[in-house]
């Protein structure tokens, strides 16, 4: 409420009587959702795949081709390949 007894932060006052009201359906969201990303983690860890980004740089062996990155960015892509 302001000085002159009109509420200056209408939305933030709802939202804070919601949370006050709720408390415990919000604490069942944030503690489901914190299970979920704890299953997804092991999940993956189980699987054992990695998320960590490849590499732009460096040489690279898919089925019998050997491919070497020369350039650093787009505009000068290079490449060579080396059959075997």
């Amino acid at each position: 409420m302001n000085e002159s007894n009109e509420m200056s932060d209408a939305k933030g006052y709802h939202k804070s009587l919601f949370t006050a009201m709720n408390a415990d359906a919000i604490a069942k969201h944030f503690y489901e959702q914190g299970r979920s990303d704890a299953v997804k983690d092991s999940v993956a860890k189980s699987k054992n795949v990695s998320m960590d980004p490849r590499k732009s740089q460096g040489e690279f062996q898919t089925g019998g081709v050997k491919v070497k990155v020369l350039g650093d960015s787009v505009s000068d892509f290079k490449f060579k390949i080396k059959k075997k």
